[in-house]
């Protein structure tokens, strides 16, 4: 019997590349370090409460659908979906908010009735972004990146594509077609999506914005990780072997050819291929490769590069119901030009953080018990190389902010807390830097120096958010299938 394809990792896109790799007919054994599958999406959970710990909003749902639909299944038989509307409640420091609906059409007229003099913009941004979508999103991002690639592009949409690519920042082509302030903050947040700088990053990561409306903001009933368990169960059926408590300590080469793994109980593994689920950077600048003669190459090539942000996370439990709140929140600052500063420039815990909540107990009644909250807290934060402290009052801080900007709450309402600091994404899940997206997007060329899916040495290839085409969750599940499709040949 052939040598299995050994999967290092069992967040999102492991479990999406050794579902692949089954339905291939390969053989399969996935390792993952930790007691729980799902990498960065993952849980927690007290007294009735529940806490998805990562990715808490769904976009693109289709992507999952196929995945089923690939391998013979429904998805319907697994998980089910719920639009969430509206899509984000957006709290500004002057005090006015806004309810940003999930479609297009909704949005534009609440921008319409909100913002009536930018309503033109919103009409000119729109195109401008899904002329970016139809010349990089379907080809690029679900595809590996090849130079063929951009002879499959329609000429109608190259033409207008080559129009839209402009050498803006994310936030210059923002500027260029809003002028209301409130406006220019809500879509300059965009670039948080891959923990990037929006005065920095390039302007066609806008194109983020319009897949969020054009496709709509979900919710997987009973909490994002389900869809760890659904795929976990689809896996099983699959025959794939799924191995927790099993930390890898180093991958095998022969003649530069990935060939197996050592646990780091000392038990070795023979494989045909390895899929690196595990932080790509962080494998290629830790010890993961530590055997292959070019990894101090690949130290040195990865180790200079700028991480994306991080984050630091509070899990509240909290006694009552607070209308003010949808499913999703953002509280932004009065200087968000200063968030970025101090995320990238001048490296520091932020003074003045915007504050995103994520309660989806509004939505979905098993996420709290009745009359109460879960609420998932986050502020961003510089990765833990530039910024290794975090202040041990830094959490009360936050919450003493939240509670001037929200009313209702009070430090009495909270029942229960745990605090999930920028060194837990480092040591729990062995995040680069304790970087979320893995490198930051803050260059022209940077959906160009993402890690690829294949990777430096014959057999190894990579699978996740620091890989193409990037973080989310629809984004790390096809890296997971262009992991699998290369591997399987």
């Amino acid at each position: 019997m052939a040598d299995p394809v050994i999967v290092v990792g069992g967040g999102l896109g492991g479990l999406s590349a050794a579902i692949h790799l089954a339905h291939a007919g390969r053989r399969v054994i996935l390792l993952e370090k930790n007691e729980r599958l799902g990498g960065k999406c993952n849980l927690r959970e007290w007294k009735g409460f529940q806490f998805d710990t990562g990715p808490s909003l769904l976009t693109m749902p289709f992507v999952i659908d196929e995945l089923f639909a690939k391998v013979g299944k429904r998805r319907e038989d697994y998980l089910e979906f719920t639009r969430v509307t509206p899509a984000c409640r957006y709290f500004f420091a002057n005090g006015r908010t806004f309810d940003a609906p999930g479609s297009l059409e909704s949005f534009r007229d609440a921008v319409a009735q909100d913002f009536p003099t930018d309503v033109d913009g919103f009409d000119r941004f729109m195109k401008y972004c899904r002329d970016l979508w139809e010349v990089s999103g379907p080809l690029f991002l679900f595809n590996r990146l090849e130079p063929s690639l951009a002879l499959q592009i329609r000429p109608k949409h190259a033409l207008a594509g080559l129009a839209a690519m402009r050498p803006w920042t994310l936030r210059q082509a923002v500027e260029h077609y809003f002028n209301a302030p409130e406006l220019r903050q809500l879509f300059s947040r965009y670039a948080t999506y891959n923990g990037s700088d929006p005065w920095r990053t390039p302007a066609t990561f806008n194109v983020i914005s319009y897949v969020e409306m054009a496709f709509g903001s979900w919710h997987i009933q009973g909490g994002i990780y389900q869809l760890v368990q659904a795929l976990a169960k689809l896996a099983g059926e699959l025959g794939v072997e799924l191995r927790t408590n099993a930390p890898v300590d180093t991958v095998l080469f022969n003649d530069g050819r990935a060939n197996g793994v050592r646990l780091a109980d000392g038990e070795t593994l023979a494989a045909s291929r390895v899929v690196i689920n595990a932080d790509g950077v962080g494998a290629l600048t830790g010890n993961l490769f530590r055997e292959h003669p070019n990894s101090p190459k690949w130290r040195a090539q990865w180790e200079p590069r700028e991480a994306s942000s991080s984050g630091g996370v509070q899990l509240l439990a909290i006694d009552g119901e607070c209308e003010a709140l949808a499913c999703h929140n953002i509280f932004f600052n009065e200087d968000y030009r200063q968030e970025f500063t101090d995320l990238f420039d001048a490296p520091q815990p932020l003074r003045d953080p915007t504050i995103y909540i994520a309660a989806p107990c509004k939505i979905d009644p098993s996420q709290a018990p009745a009359g109460k909250e879960a609420w998932f807290v986050l502020v961003n934060a510089p990765d833990t190389q530039r910024s290794p402290d975090w202040p041990e009052d830094y959490d009360a801080q936050v919450r003493a902010t939240l509670a001037g900007r929200l009313p209702w709450f009070r430090e009495e309402r909270v029942l229960w807390r745990e605090s999930l600091p920028p060194t837990f994404l480092r040591d729990e899940y062995g995040a680069w830097r304790g970087a979320i997206y893995g490198p930051a997007s803050n260059d022209r060329r940077s959906a160009f120096l993402r890690l690829g899916i294949r990777g430096p040495a014959k057999g190894l290839y990579f699978a996740g958010g620091s890989a193409h085409p990037g973080g989310g969750m629809p984004l790390v599940l096809t890296s997971g299938r262009l992991a699998a499709e290369l591997a399987a040949r």
